[in-house]
């Protein structure tokens, strides 16, 4: 009997594959590009978030979108230094996937830091936040 069902079993996958191609035109469809979201900081502010979120303590389950994080953090900072802008105020634009961004909300909300930082934090915050509603009032344009 388990000998008979695996044929049919096949055939009705081909036929709802088939059926499922013509119904979409016989094209693949792509999935669509990821939302990006533009904050600006400044080179200090930049730099502070990276420290933070280095003294956030993670679960294993976290550790690759910490990275991702972190990877983007870094990689702006290196750019930012490359292109001579090493001034603590200059700002800084970075271009993060709406998920790494939500992976950076969630870092610093979990980081502890004292009421001398209180200020820079909330400027982080707030450019994080201020690049995501932009980006959703602009109707969620991708780049």
């Amino acid at each position: 009997m388990h000998r008979i069902g695996v044929p049919w079993l096949m055939l009705g996958m081909l036929a709802g594959a088939a059926l499922f191609a013509q119904q979409n035109g016989g094209q693949l469809q792509t999935p669509p590009p990821p939302q990006v979201i533009k904050p600006k900081l400044t080179v200090a502010n930049l730099a502070f978030t990276l420290n933070l979120i280095n003294g956030v303590e993670i679960q294993g389950r976290e550790v690759d979108a910490y990275l991702e994080v972190r990877k983007a953090l870094n990689d702006a900072l290196e750019g930012a230094q490359k292109a001579n802008r090493a001034n603590p105020t200059d700002e800084v634009t970075l271009e993060l996937q709406l998920p790494v961004a939500q992976n950076l909300v969630t870092l610093m909300q979990r980081a502890r830091i004292t009421g001398a930082d209180a200020e820079r934090f909330k400027q982080v915050m707030d450019a994080i936040m201020g690049a995501a509603q932009q980006q959703a009032a602009s109707g969620g344009q991708r780049r």
